[in-house]
């Protein structure tokens, strides 16, 4: 068999993510599947479900960062602030590497929220930029409407309800990240673009398809199991390519009443599928 031109071979590759490839890839996991991928460098994208508004769960911590470094640049806040944590604090049934009762660092609280998705230093940090609609404000000033924070760690867990997102608006806020918009200092940004290449939970979601060592700077969420379907399995990220460019991906998997497993496999195909075609030659 003669080998595909060159030309032909990236006209097979481009297919093989139009949005019918896309629907089949999130068909495993069942429920709701939002998606969407943007190359920083061309503005070429890839999206499935992109407009609709999905469970956030611990990804709004990322929001959070953002809104925490912002007052940091301001001087509101200081990262060697020393703050108390008492029995209010604690979250029943959540392990977290803050001592509670004790003291932390606002920087500290920063690093545990984001690297471990840590509820109470969450929920600290929350409370000291000034509650949910501080952060919402956060996210309409910069020009993003597809982000809704009205909860916080404490009230999700109590069913008061969820903040959401869609995944083009997920996509826009890491692509200002990427891009320097945030109106962040350099220190903040490269602080907080750090501690997301660092974070833990959700090795087999955007990194779990992507080549070994692949730079994925992410946040997951990811929601409890109830009647058969888990709300949210989630993981948002900026992954840098081979080149050195860097792509911005959003997946959503909501109302799923399949396993952990492939849930995590679909996020990660997905993407797979943003990689692979962006870093096509």
């Amino acid at each position: 068999m003669l080998p595909l031109l060159p030309s032909l071979s990236l006209s097979l590759a481009l297919l093989a993510v139009e949005p019918a490839s896309l629907q089949a890839i999130a068909a495993p996991a069942g429920g709701a599947v939002g998606f969407a991928a943007l190359d920083l460098a061309s503005g070429r994208t890839l999206a499935l479900n992109d407009q609709r508004p999905f469970p956030m769960q611990s990804v709004f911590k990322f929001p959070i960062a953002v809104e925490v470094l912002r007052q940091v640049d301001a001087g509101k806040l200081a990262l060697d602030r020393v703050v108390a944590l008492d029995k209010a604090d604690a979250r029943a049934g959540v392990s977290t590497p803050i001592a509670v009762p004790g003291k932390a660092t606002i920087g500290q609280l920063l690093e545990v929220m984001v690297v471990h998705s840590d509820n109470v230093s969450c929920d600290k940090l929350l409370a000291l930029v000034g509650g949910p609609r501080a952060v919402d404000a956060r996210m309409r000033a910069l020009g993003i409407d597809g982000i809704v924070i009205r909860f916080s760690e404490l009230d999700m867990g109590a069913g008061k309800g969820d903040n959401t997102a869609t995944p083009a608006a997920m996509v826009a806020l890491l692509a200002k990240l990427a891009r320097g918009q945030l109106g962040l200092s350099p220190a903040a940004a490269r602080l907080l673009d750090k501690l997301l290449l660092d974070v833990v939970t959700g090795p087999r979601r955007i990194k779990g398809g992507l080549p070994a060592g692949t730079p994925v700077a992410h946040k997951t969420g990811t929601a409890r199991t109830h009647d058969g379907k888990t709300d949210a399995t989630n993981d948002v990220g900026l992954v840098t390519l081979p080149s050195g460019k860097r792509i911005a991906v959003a997946v959503f998997v909501s109302a799923s009443p399949a396993d952990e497993a492939t849930r995590e496999r679909t996020i990660a195909d997905l993407a797979r599928a943003a990689y692979d075609r962006f870093g096509a030659k």
